[in-house]
């Protein structure tokens, strides 16, 4: 049995890994429960001279059929990968986290070479227009109260949140609104709020004509099937009991709307219907907000041509816009190369046809609004404590890029890496791109839209809004909801990295090219072994962590394992065929419009009263 589970590469990273100072906090006798002694069994097993590596060996045999054994016996079997001529692991494991510790300004400076845009031609129908040409968008994620039976859970919705309280869990946040939450913690209001606030100034400053609204769609997603109807409710109840809204026009779409839509665009389209919605992994909602500008252009508004996403805990600090860059939000909107066109360092054609701000975290705005929210890792720290980050750093990288892409205050640049919370897209760019990012991407969805946008020579990228800085204020009312759901976004990260690496190998310009392309942060999650270093870092975080992490987090990781291996090509060519259809329905104007105009109609909040 024992032999059953031994892995070359295994012992190898156990060995570069484990040093004499982690005996003790690897110990059986300092793991917080189980589920962390069953990941200690497997680093220990590798390790014969450590104490309890005799228990090790039985303890990872005991447990044969769990899913923690099964996810590691899969990913981790078989594999081979060369550690001959590395200097430590991030070398294998996570290149440009090597590099970036070594000498970050030399991949600051080669960053920026490689996002220089040359030859840059202006939009020939740019946003001036706002309140006419902007479609704003943003999302709402709901959750099960923490607390049942707390005061902060509306009187008419008590009886239904007993009913979905033991239901499971179908999706995964980063920090899903609860319906407990109390007004003060409540993103969807805070957000909101603050973006009705930010569009005053706009017309107190004569951007705006006086009472002019901008309409904002709202994806409404849950992470239980079967509350959508209670989430519906609770989002436009809340709305419109608590906010006096005097700029925007609100209008709610949830997965039952979502589908009443792509019924009367497509009808009898299973394969269209199933890429078309806001409920399940983040890429589905994020395709839907983006192509959503094509359906409001055509039912709503016709000069419609632009549309902008942000995230309800992030907020537009007029002020601060105003003293470091001498515009507003939407002064920087209206920036004329969104929508041209540019050369980029290697010759290759680029499409601006998106736009990317930045963010700066609310603890760090009275520093300035050009401070990187992505700080550099302490290499010493990271070396030091006992973690997947001795084996796989992305946040290196990820700081480097945030420093020189995202903060870059010059114009003229495009943006590969880009925060799914600042984004914009022209309705030109759909019609001739037809973007979209796969419905199993349940991180960097952002990153992954313009994946299915890229040519040999030609691709569509975002043009970089220098200075168009939104201020991220989640761990100043947040911090329950971000608490409760860090478990399942550190199982989201793993599942990226498996995601992401099947994705690219799966791409017509092949692996390395996409690779090269998403260089230096997003090639991160493009590993050619990525099942195996999947299972390190669960393994050796699990460790630490126990608890939920591993207990939710080895079902979830086998399930995308063998979603990957076996199910991702058929799926992605059914996704497309799926978002081609509903592009085509969408050209050709082949549906009823007056049925679908009636349905967006019906998804709009009366909160006049």
């Amino acid at each position: 049995m024992t032999l059953f589970y031994k892995s070359s590469v295994l012992n190898k990273v156990s060995r570069h890994l484990i040093r004499p100072e982690d005996k003790d906090s690897l110990s059986f006798a300092s793991a917080p429960d189980s589920q962390s002694r069953l990941c200690r069994a497997w680093l220990l097993k590798e390790i014969p001279e450590h104490p309890d590596h005799d228990e090790s060996v039985l303890l990872v045999e005991r447990n044969a059929t769990t899913p923690t054994n099964k996810f590691l016996r899969a990913a981790l079997e078989g594999a081979k990968m060369d550690f001959g001529g590395f200097s430590n692991l991030w070398s294998i494991f996570c290149p440009t986290a090597e590099a970036a510790d070594k000498d970050p300004k030399a991949m600051a400076d080669t960053l920026k070479e490689r996002r220089r845009l040359f030859a840059i031609s202006p939009s020939v129908c740019g946003l001036t227009d706002p309140a006419n040409e902007l479609l704003l968008t943003t999302n709402a994620l709901v959750s099960p109260p923490l607390d049942p039976q707390s005061s902060f859970i509306p009187d008419d919705l008590r009886h239904e949140v007993w009913r979905i309280s033991d239901m499971p869990q179908s999706f995964w946040y980063d920090h899903p609104v609860p319906l407990d939450a109390s007004p003060e913690e409540n993103e969807i209001l805070y957000g909101i709020k603050q973006l009705d606030e930010a569009l005053k100034l706009e017309c107190d400053m004569g951007h705006l004509h006086s009472g002019a609204k901008i309409d904002l769609a709202i994806s409404v997603s849950v992470t239980h099937e079967g509350m959508e109807q209670i989430a519906i409710n609770y989002v436009r109840n809340l709305i419109c009991t608590h906010l006096k809204l005097k700029h925007l026009r609100v209008f709610l779409f949830d997965e039952i709307r979502c589908q009443k839509m792509i019924e009367t665009l497509c009808p009898g389209d299973e394969t269209a219907s199933s890429v078309f919605g806001v409920n399940g992994a983040y890429g589905r909602h994020y395709s839907f907000l983006k192509t959503l500008l094509l359906v409001w252009q055509q039912t709503v508004n016709p000069s419609v041509s632009f549309t902008f996403k942000i995230d309800l805990d992030q907020v537009f600090d007029q002020m601060a816009l105003l003293s470091y860059t001498g515009q507003t939000a939407l002064q920087h909107l209206m920036n004329p190369a969104w929508g041209g066109s540019a050369r980029d360092y290697a010759g290759r054609e680029v499409d601006l046809g998106m736009l990317a701000g930045g963010l700066v975290n609310e603890r760090d705005a009275k520093a300035g609004l050009f401070v990187p929210d992505i700080q550099r890792p302490d290499s010493l720290q990271t070396r030091k404590a006992f973690s997947s980050n001795r084996l796989f750093c992305p946040q290196w990288p990820q700081a480097i890029s945030t420093e020189a892409e995202i903060m870059q205050t010059e114009g003229g640049f495009q943006r590969i890496h880009v925060t799914g919370g600042t984004t914009g897209i022209t309705a030109q760019a759909l019609q001739r791109w037809r973007p979209f990012t796969p419905s199993f991407i349940n991180r960097a969805e952002d990153q992954a839209y313009t994946l299915s946008a890229i040519e040999d020579k030609l691709y569509l990228s975002h043009l970089h809004a220098n200075g168009l800085i939104m201020r991220h204020d989640k761990n100043a009312f947040a911090g329950k909801s971000i608490a409760h759901a860090a478990p399942g976004k550190a199982i989201g990260n793993i599942e990226r990295l498996m995601f992401f690496s099947r994705y690219a190998a799966l791409q017509p310009l092949g692996f390395e090219e996409v690779r090269n392309h998403f260089w230096p942060f997003t090639s991160c999650f493009m590993h050619p072994q990525a099942k195996t270093l999947a299972a390190l870092i669960f393994l050796i975080d699990g460790s630490s962590a126990g608890g939920r992490f591993v207990d939710e987090g080895a079902p979830r990781l086998m399930k995308c394992l063998d979603f990957c291996e076996t199910d991702m090509e058929s799926r992605l060519g059914c996704e497309r065929r799926g978002w081609h259809n509903i592009y085509e329905a969408l050209s050709d104007k082949r549906y009823s419009k007056t049925s679908l105009s009636k349905i967006i109609a019906g998804a709009a909040l009366d909160y006049s009263a």
